[in-house]
């Protein structure tokens, strides 16, 4: 039984939920770059797309920029309130069902 948890709690970690949940494997290597390069790393291909697109037209490589901004924008938002709601439905399943009350007044 000690190994199935020590299993678990070596899974408790963010890389690996975030790639079960959003690909449904584990990560094949540990996530060491920080936000900011791992969304310039992302980032690269589109905008040297946009860029070969619009090599001679600032303006026109602007308005791309913001539409794609704004895309990406509307994404973030409710894919944000999707994941907010899904963490307090584990939040309360995790505390309010009464399995899990339990064990939470005992383990005081």
């Amino acid at each position: 039984m000690s190994t199935y948890i020590e299993d678990i709690f070596a899974r408790m970690e963010l890389g690996q939920i975030r790639e079960f949940l959003l690909r449904g494997v584990e990560p094949l290597e540990k996530e060491d770059q920080t936000y900011g390069t791992r969304l310039e790393n992302g980032r690269e291909a589109i905008y040297k797309r946009l860029q070969a697109l619009y090599p001679d037209d600032e303006d026109s490589l602007d308005e791309t920029y913001y539409d794609l901004a704004q895309a990406l924008g509307s994404y973030e938002t409710v894919f944000l309130e999707i994941g907010m709601r899904a963490g307090a439905r584990l939040i309360y399943q995790l505390l309010l069902t009464a399995e899990s009350a339990d064990w939470f007044r005992c383990s005081r």
